[in-house]
C-alpha cells in the first residue's frame, strides 16, 4: 500500500502546479481544512474522494494514489517527472534564484511535443511571462503570452485560454499599459460570463483585473457591479476580492461619495491581512488612511500608517510602501509639518517611473494637493504636471486630464 504522506505530497504538487488553492480543489464536496489534512498525510482520502480530486487535477486516480499503472502506459510517470521539475523550478523562484528558475521553466516549455504535457507546458509559459514582468521585461513577457493566446484562439472556452487572458491583462496593467490590459480583461470577462466555468476562481480573477484596468483607463463603469462567480465566505481569496473592492472604493471617492468609499475600505482593512500580499495590504491601508484624513480623523490615520510602516520594516518587504508613505506625507501636512511633507514628496518623486506608473502618478496627485494646503503652490504645480505626464504615459488619459485641470486651476488662482 502506498504511503499516506506520498499521496498527500502528490496531491499538493499537482494542485500547486495547476495554480489551484486548497479551496479550489475542495469544491463544494469537501473543505479546505480537509484538503490540508490530506496533503499533510493526516487523513486517508476515500475512493470517492480520490476520484473527485483526480478529476479536478486532470489526472488518473492511480497517479495520485500511487497504484501501479498499466505497463504500456508511461504517461503518468512522465507527467509526474515533469510536474516535479515544475515544482522544483517554482521553489527556485521562491528561493530567490530567478534566473535559474527562468531557465528551467524555458526548458520545460521547449519540451518536444511528443513527450510534452499540455498543463505543464501552460504553467511553464505563464511562469516565464510573470518572471519577465518582475524583471522589468514586460514586452518579452507579453510576446510569450500573445503567442500562447494565438495558439489557443481557435479553441472554444478552455481554462488555459482564460488564464492567458488574465495573465496578459495583469502584466500590461503592471507595466503601465492600462488600456491594452483592459482589452484582454474585457475579452476574458465576456468569455467567462458566456461559458459559466464550474468554479468561481477564474471568474473572480477576471473581475479583479477588469476592475483595475477599467478604473485606471477612466472607464470604471465597464466593470460589472455584480460579483458573478465570486465565492462566498470571509477569508476566501481575500486578495482578488479586496482588490476589486479597493478600486470600487476609489471610484466612489472620485465621483463624490467619500462616505461609501470609506466604509468599503474600512471593511477591506478589517478583512485583509499582510498574508494576502503586502503590496495590496499597504495599498488598502494607505488609501483608507487618506480618506480618514479627509474626514478629519488624523489620529486614526496616523495609527494606521505607523502600524503599516512597522509591518513593512519587520517583514523586510522589498517593495516601497507607496501608499503608506503618501498617507504619511498627507498626515504630516495635517500635523503642520511641511518639512516632512516635502521630504516624503521628494522621496516619492525619486521612485522609478517604470512599473505601475499610474500608481505613482496618483500618489503624486495626493502630494500635490497636500502642498496646496501647505501653501506651496509652486511645488504643487510641479507635482501636478509630473502626475499628468505619468498618467498619459500609462494610457490613463482621463486621470491625466483631471491632473491637468487641477494644474490649470492652480495656475489661474496664482494669477
Amino acid at each position: 500500500m502506498p504511503e499516506l504522506a506520498d499521496t498527500g505530497r502528490r496531491i499538493k504538487e499537482l494542485r500547486v502546479s495547476a495554480g489551484m488553492t486548497q479551496h479550489d480543489l475542495a469544491g463544494s464536496e469537501m473543505s479546505s481544512s480537509y484538503i490540508s489534512l490530506v496533503e499533510h498525510g493526516k487523513r486517508i482520502p476515500s475512493g470517492r474522494a480520490l476520484k473527485i480530486l483526480a478529476e479536478r487535477l486532470g489526472v488518473e486516480v492511480a497517479e495520485i494514489s500511487g497504484a501501479a499503472a498499466p505497463s504500456e502506459n508511461t504517461g503518468p510517470v512522465r507527467r509526474l517527472d515533469l510536474v516535479g521539475r515544475l515544482v522544483a523550478a517554482r521553489r527556485q523562484w521562491d528561493g530567490g534564484d530567478v534566473e535559474g528558475a527562468l531557465s528551467e521553466f524555458r526548458a520545460l516549455a521547449e519540451t518536444e511535443p511528443a513527450s510534452r504535457q499540455d498543463d505543464v507546458f501552460t504553467e511553464a509559459q505563464l511562469a516565464i511571462a510573470e518572471i519577465l514582468g518582475t524583471l522589468g521585461r514586460a514586452d518579452e513577457g507579453t510576446e510569450v503570452l500573445e503567442r500562447m493566446l494565438a495558439e489557443l484562439a481557435p479553441e472554444p472556452y478552455a481554462e488555459p485560454r482564460l488564464r492567458t487572458l488574465i495573465a496578459l491583462a495583469d502584466l500590461l496593467e503592471s507595466a503601465g499599459r492600462v488600456q491594452d490590459g483592459l482589452r484582454y480583461a474585457l475579452t476574458g470577462h465576456l468569455e467567462c460570463t458566456a461559458r459559466r466555468p464550474g468554479t468561481g476562481f477564474h471568474s473572480l480573477l477576471v473581475l479583479d483585473v477588469l476592475t483595475r484596468c477599467a478604473y485606471w483607463s477612466g472607464c470604471p463603469d465597464w466593470a460589472p457591479d455584480t460579483d458573478h462567480g465570486r465565492p462566498e465566505g470571509d477569508g476566501v481569496l481575500p486578495g482578488p476580492r479586496a482588490s476589486v473592492d479597493l478600486h470600487r472604493a476609489l471610484h466612489l471617492r472620485d465621483r463624490g461619495e467619500p462616505e461609501r468609499a470609506t466604509a468599503l475600505l474600512a471593511e477591506c482593512a478589517r478583512r485583509v491581512t499582510p498574508a494576502a500580499g503586502f503590496p495590496l495590504w499597504e495599498k488598502i491601508n494607505g488609501h483608507y488612511a487618506l480618506l480618514l484624513l479627509r474626514r478629519g480623523e488624523a489620529a486614526a490615520a496616523r495609527s494606521l500608517v505607523e502600524r503599516g510602516l512597522v509591518v513593512a520594516s519587520v517583514a523586510q518587504e522589498p517593495g516601497f510602501p507607496l501608499w503608506l508613505t503618501t498617507a504619511a506625507a498627507a498626515g504630516a501636512e495635517a500635523a503642520g509639518d511641511p518639512a516632512l511633507l516635502f521630504a516624503l514628496g521628494e522621496e516619492l518623486t525619486a521612485l522609478p517611473d517604470t512599473g505601475r506608473s499610474h500608481e505613482k502618478a496618483a500618489a503624486l496627485g495626493e502630494i500635490a494637493a497636500a502642498c496646496v494646503r501647505a501653501g506651496d503652490r509652486e511645488r504643487a504645480a510641479g507635482y501636478f504636471r509630473y502626475s499628468a505626464d505619468l498618467f498619459r504615459r500609462a494610457q490613463a488619459y482621463r486621470h491625466a486630464e483631471r491632473a491637468r485641470e487641477q494644474l490649470t486651476e492652480l495656475i489661474e488662482k496664482r494669477a
